[in-house]
């Protein structure tokens, strides 16, 4: 909980309707400041490489699984209502911002670049920024795939709460945003297999077990 600033928690615990906003918006702030800081940085180099296997330039893209890829984005922004309280989120929200930092900081020393022959910067975040005028999203964020680290944490994190038909929705729902991830030519074999990395070390605990905040593997 260490992100959420420790002279707020009375009121958090004092305010239970009101709490999940407010953590929802800071989290999201300090997400940005990460991500899209990162992206600035890594745009400066001239240079990127590309961690792509031979099959994946020429390979089709697949636009049906936009909806399960942007899924992810959905739930992550609602991700407050999902949890019991600012407490759960914290623990959640936190874990998944340190995977983000970690991982912006290999963007920035490995600047990367997609080598998919249908687009050179993802299908959806194309759209999504001629859309909206926006900048690109994700343009220098490749590998590890923060789609692949968030969803895993997302999945370990609420499985173990439900029932076995639950548990098997939510890492169902997983496995496909993983999938999703290069179906939509967003991120290549090498990004997903290191977001998985990322996951298993940058997991994340629960309040029930007694923890409050991520763990880093040993």
């Amino acid at each position: 909980m260490r992100w959420i600033p420790r002279a707020w928690h009375a009121w958090l615990d004092a305010s239970p309707r009101l709490a999940p906003a407010l953590c929802g918006a800071w989290w999201v702030a300090l997400w940005g400041v990460i991500w899209f800081g990162a992206a600035g940085i890594s745009s400066l180099w001239p240079s990127r490489i590309e961690l792509a296997l031979d099959f994946e330039r020429t390979a089709a893209p697949h636009d049906w699984m936009i909806p399960v890829y942007a899924s992810y984005d959905l739930i992550a922004a609602l991700l407050p209502l999902f949890c019991r309280g600012w407490r759960d989120y914290a623990v959640v929200g936190g874990t998944i911002l340190l995977q983000t930092l970690v991982a912006c900081a290999i963007y920035v020393a490995l600047p990367q670049r997609l080598a998919f022959a249908s687009t050179d910067s993802g299908l959806v975040w194309d759209w999504l920024s001629g859309a909206t005028g926006l900048p690109h999203p994700g343009l220098y964020s490749y590998a590890p795939s923060m789609h692949v680290a968030g969803v895993i944490a997302m999945a370990m994190f609420f499985a173990p709460r439900l029932r076995s038909l639950g548990a098997a929705g939510v890492w169902a729902w997983c496995v496909a945003v993983i999938a999703s991830t290069w179906m939509v030519q967003e991120h290549h074999v090498a990004d997903i297999a290191s977001g998985i990395v990322l996951a298993l070390l940058i997991r994340p605990r629960t309040v029930a077990f007694g923890a409050v905040g991520p763990t880093m593997s040993s």
